[in-house]
């Protein structure tokens, strides 16, 4: 089969809040780039470039573009190998390898009247465990929206590290003072303390329904971080590679992991990684960066493949942001469960193809 089109539209979508502040970056606008895979048969796959939040879209954009156009005319059985060349190549470019591995996968299940996971090693849970996400906003702040607005949630994460140690110790403890017992928090600094700095705060709280969610930038002082304090520390964006996820899955400090498929390249990537945890009985958390329908929808159909033993939670990764139409592709359930769809595919599909 040969590659008729490949075409892209890019949309910027707005947060409901007008921002969200995390410690590394305050995201007022999401920009995605949707990608439309036709083969000169007719059959379409839909993917979606997810990039990092520190990144310029201006920055890569052209030479994303320049790439899909040298892409038409190929053969579609050629695409997984130029992925792989992706992943060798700017870390920039990772985005455009998850869009394009994404519209491939759908591509190929699309064609074989398959949902996504059945290509992803198959479904072991029906439903996934969603999560509420709460920016970094002051301790009173933290204390009225999780009192109104958490309530039912089984996860909740709040975005620390911001400002000082003191105050985001009064965040943390006006989250434990208004959740349930049954609920557990996600305290996400993402790479924002020291070492030192992360002993001294978390010295302070022992409470077993905390999960210390990247305290520290690396994987070394991560693990440093666990080894001193006995807490319970998930590592997350210090995961770069299949090497570091299966050091980290072999060592046995951490608590968990979070994996994310479009920081990572792909899909295929991720599943791999996805596989050493299971293997390594590493608890984890499957999501991604902020994104939109396709991407969310492709991550959760590799996190319906985890054992529930193992599931931490997923997220429907549009959660905070303003959205005016409904793609498809998740699920949402009773009780803050999610879900993908049995459709051929991902299930995400613009309205406007619809």
């Amino acid at each position: 089969m040969i590659i008729k089109r490949l075409d892209y539209q890019d949309h910027v979508f707005q947060f409901k809040d007008g921002e969200y502040v995390m410690s590394h970056v305050t995201q007022k606008q999401l920009y995605v780039r949707v990608l439309r895979l036709e083969s000169d048969d007719g059959n379409i796959g839909w993917g979606e470039i997810t990039r990092k939040s520190v990144i310029d879209p201006a920055t890569v954009g052209a030479k994303e573009a320049r790439l899909l156009a040298g892409l038409v005319g190929n053969d579609v059985a050629e695409l997984p190998a130029f992925v792989r060349r992706l992943l060798g190549g700017d870390s920039a470019l990772r985005g455009l390898a998850f869009g394009l591995e994404t519209a491939y996968l759908d591509w190929v299940a699309r064609r074989a009247g398959i949902p996504l996971y059945a290509l992803l090693g198959g479904r072991l849970v029906e439903e996934v465990r969603d999560y509420f996400s709460l920016p970094c906003v002051s301790p009173q702040q933290v204390a009225t929206v999780l009192a109104t607005q958490a309530k039912g949630w089984e996860v909740v994460q709040i975005k620390l590290g911001v400002d000082d140690r003191q105050t985001d110790g009064e965040r943390i403890q006006a989250a434990l003072s208004t959740l349930d017992t049954h609920q557990s928090i996600l305290a996400d600094f993402n790479g924002a303390l020291s070492v030192d700095s992360a002993i001294s705060l978390l010295a302070n709280f022992d409470d077993p329904r905390i999960v210390w969610e990247e305290p520290c930038r690396s994987i070394e002082q991560n693990t440093q971080v666990a080894q001193r304090t006995g807490r319970a520390i998930m590592f997350d964006q210090c995961l770069g590679s299949l090497d570091d996820i299966s050091r980290v899955a072999s060592a046995g400090v951490a608590h968990s992991v979070c994996l994310k498929p479009p920081l990572l390249g792909g899909l295929g990537v991720a599943r791999a990684a996805r596989d050493i945890c299971i293997d390594a009985k590493m608890p984890m958390r499957i999501d991604g960066p902020w994104c939109a329908h396709i991407a969310s929808s492709a991550c959760l159909h590799l996190a319906v493949g985890v054992p529930a033993e193992l599931l931490i939670s997923g997220c429907d990764l549009r959660q905070p942001l303003l959205l005016t139409e409904d793609w498809g592709g998740t699920q949402h359930l009773a009780n803050h469960r999610i879900a993908p769809t049995s459709v051929a595919g991902h299930g995400a599909v613009p309205m406007s193809e619809c």
